[in-house]
């Protein structure tokens, strides 16, 4: 009978453990992260289309990875009272994903728009967060 208390104690500890640690430094960048606004301009010289897409692809699968990867480091054991509790140590997670979905929104704009240097520049953005 006293093992299965015990279990649940240490469970319970090293969940509140995993809970209380400091700010993860990868929800920090995406904190401090400027979303690249690159408004359409002058008409650069012309780009193919292929390479257009592939930084788009390529800024779209980085924003993806992260994205994942944070929900899977820091989210697996969130409830939904930690969603909605002001200081639960959970929101700048979700600060950092709602980041996230801002600059996949823009990047599929910069597609449409053909808009290469904003996608160089998100490009440039994400490549301290894939690392």
């Amino acid at each position: 009978m006293k093992t299965r208390p015990l279990l649940l104690t240490l469970l319970s500890l090293n969940l509140l453990t995993a809970c209380s640690a400091s700010e993860p430094d990868k929800v920090e960048q995406i904190h401090h992260l400027q979303v690249p606004l690159v408004l359409p301009g002058e008409k650069p010289p012309a780009v193919p289309a292929s390479h257009i897409a592939a930084l788009y692809e390529e800024n779209k699968i980085q924003i993806n990875k992260i994205a994942t990867q944070l929900k899977s480091r820091y989210l697996q054991h969130a409830t939904a009272k930690d969603i909605f509790t002001e200081d639960s140590p959970v929101q700048p997670v979700y600060a950092s994903l709602t980041k996230l979905e801002q600059l996949e929104m823009i990047n599929q704009q910069y597609l449409k728009d053909k808009n290469v240097t904003g996608l160089q520049k998100i490009k440039l953005a994400l490549q301290p967060l894939v690392t």
